[in-house]
């Protein structure tokens, strides 16, 4: 699958759920997160049980980052008439910035400040800002309800990957 692929699938929209539905799973984000790392060590944390991937860290650290661009995706959508919203290539992000020294208490807390923050607008919200469109570089025109559905699936893609870590890392000890 292409990135704009993925892209495509994660804004997928067929407008059964309500702008209060939206809001309440995007906001049940921040818990499902803290849960799926609660409990690890540190050294289950910075582990990269199955080669090639990720550790939870980086996971998380990822999600934290991203939560950004979403944020400011939704806001300059709420906004701004038609704003562009540029790809993003999360694969240097990890090396480059050194997820693996983050901290990943701040990391939950950047990640549930922002989902706090954009859910506090989109409350506010009429019915009808949830539909204003933007255009994104790789999959074109948008609404601001694919624009919550994204970092929706995107923490519930990301929080299996995590579960696979906590499973490998299980399968270690015993």
């Amino acid at each position: 699958m292409t990135d704009s692929q993925y892209m495509t699938a994660m804004q997928g929209d067929d407008g059964s759920l309500r702008a209060d539905d939206l809001i309440a799973a995007y906001s049940q984000g921040i818990d499902d997160l803290k849960t799926a790392v609660e409990g690890m060590s540190c050294e289950q944390v910075l582990a990269r049980p199955i080669p090639g991937k990720w550790s939870t860290l980086e996971v998380v650290s990822h999600l934290a980052d991203t939560e950004i661009y979403f944020t400011d995706r939704i806001e300059r959508t709420l906004a701004i008439e038609r704003p562009l919203l540029i790809a993003v290539d999360e694969r240097p992000y990890p090396e480059r910035l050194n997820y693996q020294e983050f901290d990943l208490a701040e990391q939950l807390d950047l990640f549930t400040a922002l989902r706090r923050h954009a859910a506090r607008i989109l409350r506010k919200q009429p019915p009808k800002a949830w539909e204003r469109r933007a255009i994104h570089t790789e999959t074109g025109l948008v609404t601001v309800r694919q624009l919550v559905l994204q970092p929706i699936r995107h923490v519930n893609h990301h929080l299996r990957f995590i579960a696979e870590k906590r499973a490998a890392l299980n399968e270690r000890l015993s």
